[in-house]
């Protein structure tokens, strides 16, 4: 049994990483809009920025709201995180090899299919088994990106099928 009754105090350092990549966003933001305050040169910087601020405002909610809640014996929390594994361990790095798969692909398969076949591999190294959900998913969504894109940028994109 845990004792939540031990204060857990909020986690500054987490904060302070969350202000430095809102005043990043910020400034992106800004730089952008002093640059040239047109629809086509802001399309997709003022709603990353958006929702980047809002993700770090969400984010540090949560991280106030866990300090000022209990925690764990640290003894406990230290036994649980120790047993962590492997896999999850490297999933990360295996997210980031498939990554870096997908770009160096896209000449070849071209972003519609890449993004399929992205997707599809994420959610299987992710653990997914579901064969609709591995199928429907990655085609609408790549789909739906593709034409979106194309309506926006400015450039041709490379494709296989749209």
């Amino acid at each position: 049994m845990t004792d939540r009754s031990v204060p857990r105090g909020i986690d500054w350092g987490h904060i302070a990483l969350l202000v430095i990549l809102a005043g990043i966003a910020i400034w992106y933001l800004h730089d952008t809009w002093s640059a040239s305050s047109r629809v086509r040169n802001l399309i997709l910087v003022l709603p990353a920025s958006i929702l980047a601020l809002g993700l770090a405002a969400g984010i540090a909610g949560g991280v106030i709201i866990r300090g000022l809640q209990g925690r764990a014996d640290p003894a406990v929390e230290g036994a649980e995180s120790a047993t962590t594994s492997v896999r999850e361990r490297i999933y990360p790095l295996i997210l980031m090899a498939i990554f870096a798969l997908y770009i160096l692909s896209l000449p070849v398969t071209g972003f519609d299919v890449g993004s399929v076949l992205f997707i599809m591999i994420a959610l299987l190294a992710d653990g997914e088994r579901r064969p609709v959900f591995l199928i429907v998913y990655p085609v609408v969504f790549a789909a739906i990106c593709t034409l979106l894109f194309g309506w926006l940028l400015p450039y041709p994109m490379t494709t296989l099928i749209l």
